[in-house]
């Protein structure tokens, strides 16, 4: 038995429409959310548009409800609130005026003209919102978006989008063309992709210094496990792979101290690079100083590391 609850907003509408034969209710884990956009890269003199879709998967009628303007009132990023972050997850400058004013959504919306909006199963509430009037958007800044939609204040719960899209806005088209490099997608260099994986090392976050490597192959630089690696089955493998990130990510005495990429050599057409990197780790009295080469191969969009050879340096005094 469904157990159907009536929300104070909900009891306009049933005086409305009236109690006999009424088939509608209000389910807001009913209401699917997806965001579209209609391409990836804006000019900075255009609308970024994003559109908002929500969907009725209930099998009767639902409701929610939407704020329009009144009183020289805004009603931006009240029942549609889009999210959008840069790619190491900063947050956009949000510009909406009570955001900034830091007033209370809840008396915000007191002053607005609430409207409810109807849907019927399967039908669709598309809400386009330009995020360059909520956000303070950068020129060839690569941004992802999502959309949080808050069917009813008066229950607090909000629906996030069931996708998530990425955008840049580039030079207004009017004023400079934008070159064909404007369009392409940014990725990390292998020398970045090195520096990451060093930081990691040294602040001993390995869930993060694990994403950059390739197991399978970097547990070719090891003697101690490659042969065994090699003679083993699938079953096998996975047990090894697993005792040799437990060895790589162990507690070292030569713990790491300081690095600095020397240079990075790209091989155009075989997705292959090699970063030098001088890498100073712990010594008693003098530093362990090494000339490290790492190789790292192209996988997807990222580089993993491979491979690493090193070279016995003199170390610095402590």
């Amino acid at each position: 038995m469904t157990r159907i609850t009536v929300y104070p907003i909900m009891l306009a509408v049933l005086i409305l429409f009236g109690m006999n034969g009424f088939s509608e209710v209000y389910e807001p884990d009913k209401l699917r959310v997806h965001i579209r956009m209609d391409k990836k890269y804006f000019y900075s003199d255009e609308d970024v548009t994003l559109q908002i879709c929500v969907t009725n998967e209930s099998e009767r009628k639902n409701y929610f409800v939407v704020y329009d303007p009144a009183a020289g009132e805004s009603s931006d990023y009240t029942t549609f609130q889009p999210m959008v972050f840069d790619m190491e997850a900063r947050e956009a400058e949000i510009i909406v005026p009570y955001k900034i004013e830091q007033r209370a959504i809840g008396d915000l919306v007191k002053g607005l003209e609430r409207r409810v909006v109807e849907l019927a199963p399967g039908e669709t509430f598309i809400h386009a919102v330009d995020l360059k009037v909520l956000f303070m958007l950068k020129l060839n800044t690569a941004y992802r978006v999502q959309g949080l939609f808050y069917p009813s204040f008066e229950d607090g719960a909000a629906v996030k989008s069931d996708n998530e899209l990425s955008f840049r806005m580039i030079e207004s088209k009017y004023y400079t063309k934008p070159s064909q490099i404007d369009a392409i997608e940014r990725t990390l260099l292998p020398d970045e992709v090195m520096l990451l994986t060093l930081k990691a090392e040294k602040d001993r976050a390995w869930d993060r210094w694990i994403k950059y490597i390739n197991v399978e192959k970097y547990i070719d630089a090891f003697p101690e496990f490659v042969q065994k690696y090699r003679r083993a089955n699938y079953e096998e493998k996975s047990r090894i792979e697993k005792d040799f990130i437990r060895f790589v990510t162990r507690e070292r005495d030569d713990y790491l101290l300081d690095y600095k990429i020397i240079r990075q050599d790209i091989e155009k057409g075989r997705n292959i690079a090699y970063v030098y990197v001088m890498v100073d780790r712990f010594g008693t009295r003098v530093t362990s100083r090494y000339k490290c080469k790492y190789t790292l191969e192209q996988y997807k969009n990222l580089w993993l590391i491979t491979d690493e050879e090193a070279t016995v340096m003199k170390g610095a005094k402590r």
